[in-house]
């Protein structure tokens, strides 16, 4: 047992001290098309499926939205959401000169991407626990929530 705290202390000390005093707001992103390296050799070069995105308009209307989508559904998406804010020091913060975005919160879409089905999360624990790869039953588990749906503002919405 104290071998594994040992380990787990070496792998997440170095990233505790980056991370200290810093507000960990980072997120990742990924669009397009996903192919796994995961899979066999003979499926390796078909493409998971289109994602599918369901949402709830301002009005209680659900939409569904098939990638890649065309300009009018992602007007029709964004003009659905909020205004994101962004967390500086504690406070939420509202400043489109600075970020300027739409969200969905988590209660108002259910989309089919899910991350596991590529190797999306493998690259984020390579890119953040570069050495703590192939340490068997003692590698970091990430872990991905769904927490809300970021949508760049179109220039029409301006």
């Amino acid at each position: 047992m104290e071998e594994i705290e040992a380990a787990q202390e070496s792998l997440f000390s170095p990233l505790e001290s980056t991370l200290k005093g810093q507000n960990a707001t980072a997120t990742f992103a990924c669009g397009g098309r996903l192919i796994s390296r995961l899979v066999d050799n003979d499926a390796r070069d078909l493409p998971p499926p289109d994602p599918i995105l369901f949402y709830e308009d301002h009005t209680g209307k659900s939409h569904k939205v098939v990638f890649p989508a065309s300009a009018e559904e992602m007007e029709k998406l964004a003009r659905n959401c909020d205004p994101a804010t962004f967390g500086v020091g504690g406070e939420n913060r509202l400043d489109v000169e600075y970020r300027s975005a739409w969200k969905l919160d988590n209660t108002k879409f259910a989309t089919s991407f899910h991350p596991f089905d590529s190797d999306i999360m493998e690259v984020i624990k390579q890119f953040l626990f570069s050495g703590a790869i192939g340490l068997g039953p003692f590698q970091p588990l990430i872990v991905a929530e769904l927490y809300k749906l970021n949508v760049p503002v179109l220039k029409y919405l301006c």
